[in-house]
């Protein structure tokens, strides 16, 4: 019987473009992910917030959708954080003092205050809201873009074995061959939430 003999793979040349491989792939996700900060939950910010005791020197904003501001934050002066949904607001007006009131609350959705840091842990700003998950990113150029997930605040996902709560008028009722995956928009004022 004939010996079948394997010719040996260049296992070195391999090896290296596999190492080769990861180290861009790592680059690549580290360069994406050393552009965002994140928030610690603090005690002491809430009561600045809900005791009209916020610190002067940041610029503030709010995030308005709907007939509730969903967030207000502070971000140190050098930051600017203004977008379409977020518009700056002066900290020593009734204004402030209403948004603070009137930030939006649900069920199992309580109110917090935390302490915005930057890539490098540092703090930059405050935050005032009751969204669980927010992202902030530093995109360069001294911007923030802070991003509350909010996607329950903008459309409703039907399943065939739901029933839907309230009227005709405030929520459309879907066609019967919606699925589970397919979504409606909820009529509301959405167009007019970044024009207070």
């Amino acid at each position: 019987m004939d010996k079948i003999r394997l010719q040996q793979s260049k296992t070195s040349t391999c090896r290296a473009l596999q190492a080769a491989a990861c180290i861009l792939l790592l680059t690549i996700i580290g360069g994406c992910m050393g552009s965002y900060g994140n928030y610690n939950r603090d005690s002491e910010v809430f009561e600045a917030f809900t005791n009209d005791r916020v610190p002067m020197d940041y610029r503030y904003y709010y995030y308005h959708s709907g007939s509730h501001p969903i967030a207000v934050i502070g971000v140190e002066k050098k930051y600017d954080a203004g977008s379409r949904m977020w518009r700056d607001v002066d900290p020593d007006t009734e204004k402030f003092r209403e948004l603070i009131k009137w930030v939006w609350e649900d069920a199992r959705y309580y109110r917090y205050a935390a302490r915005i840091n930057d890539p490098s842990g540092q703090q930059v700003g405050i935050m005032y809201t009751s969204i669980r998950e927010v992202t902030i990113k530093f995109p360069g150029d001294n911007r923030i873009v802070v991003i509350p997930h909010t996607p329950f605040l903008w459309r409703v996902e039907f399943d065939e074995s739901e029933e839907v709560y309230g009227s005709t008028d405030s929520i459309p009722l879907p066609p019967k061959n919606y699925g589970s995956t397919d979504l409606i928009s909820l009529p509301s004022n959405r167009r007019w939430a970044s024009h207070p």
